[in-house]
């Protein structure tokens, strides 16, 4: 890309077997996985390459293929000459991407970040089965009608005008998407075992932030975005803060696009899929999102 852009790095969902696929070559994108398979002890490149997409999507692996691929696509593509972004944000888990792209924190206390949310996790879920839904289609004033009855559930994402996420128990999730499922588009259950961006995981931060203590953040090489309420952040421990407390915040992609909106900026999604850009077209149509995901010597994939 000639022109700076403001990234978007997407979250969990987005990993499939053949992610890696071109990138072998590129030498910043080696290094990363390098890095991040020599500090997890997982065969990241292996499970990106050749699968099993079951292997992939293990509830350990995916989140850190999904943030060392991303991760390494941006290093790549500044080392082909892209300019310095103008800003950066990511959804969900994405957002761990954009605070390493952008200097604040390295690449190992993101990993650290997502192992303490999964251990802290399992430790406090065993006793019941969480995880997350999707609902695509039902107006928000009626999903949350739905969730009134069903305290043990929370609104989790609020991706666009009638696309969300709810997290909770996966048995009152199940009795959800069967009420919603008339009058949706889509429904289900989504590949995730906890009930992230909810008030499930609040209790969680303390531990979570005694187990980062000893990261210090640096300030961001560019200004970052919540995916909470889509407000600037502009100094590290503004980014760093955000993204500890993140998983028990929901995100609100709506608020995200009206941030972008305002900035004028181009924008490019950095990683694999076009998780972004489809969500960013559903809030705004009059959006264009370009891709990274060739590599860099060839041009990027035109705004969508």
């Amino acid at each position: 890309m000639s022109a700076p852009a403001t990234l978007l790095f997407p979250g969990q969902g987005t990993e499939s077997v053949g992610m890696s696929a071109g990138w072998e070559a590129q030498g910043a994108w080696a290094r990363t996985l390098e890095a991040a398979e020599a500090h997890t002890g997982y065969p990241l490149r292996r499970l990106m390459g050749q699968g099993p997409l079951e292997d992939l999507r293990f509830q350990r692996h995916a989140p850190c293929a999904v943030l060392a691929h991303s991760v390494g696509v941006f290093r790549a593509w500044r080392e082909g000459g892209m300019p310095v972004p103008v800003a950066a944000t990511g959804h969900s888990m994405g957002f761990y991407s954009a605070l390493v792209a952008a200097g604040v924190v390295p690449l190992e206390a993101a990993l650290d970040l997502l192992s303490a949310v999964e251990d802290l996790s399992e430790a406090a879920f065993a006793g019941r089965a969480m995880g997350m839904a999707y609902i695509i289609g039902v107006p928000e004033l009626d999903v949350r009608q739905a969730l009134l009855p069903r305290p043990g559930l929370a609104l989790s994402n609020r991706n666009g005008q009638a696309q969300f996420t709810v997290s909770g128990p996966v048995d009152e999730l199940e009795a959800l998407v069967e009420a919603l499922r008339p009058a949706a588009f889509k429904v289900g259950l989504l590949p995730v075992k906890h009930p992230l961006h909810g008030p499930h995981m609040a209790a969680l931060l303390p531990a979570v932030a005694r187990r980062m203590a000893a990261c210090r953040p640096a300030e961001p090489a560019f200004p970052l975005i919540s995916h909470f309420d889509g407000r600037w952040l502009r100094t590290g421990d503004e980014a760093w803060d955000d993204g500890l407390a993140s998983v028990a915040l929901p995100v609100d992609w709506l608020a995200v696009v009206a941030t972008l909106r305002g900035l004028g900026a181009p924008l490019a999604e950095c990683g694999h899929g076009n998780q972004l850009s489809g969500l960013t077209r559903w809030a705004d149509r009059d959006l264009r999102v370009a891709s990274l995901q060739a590599q860099p010597g060839a041009s990027p994939a035109g705004p969508r």
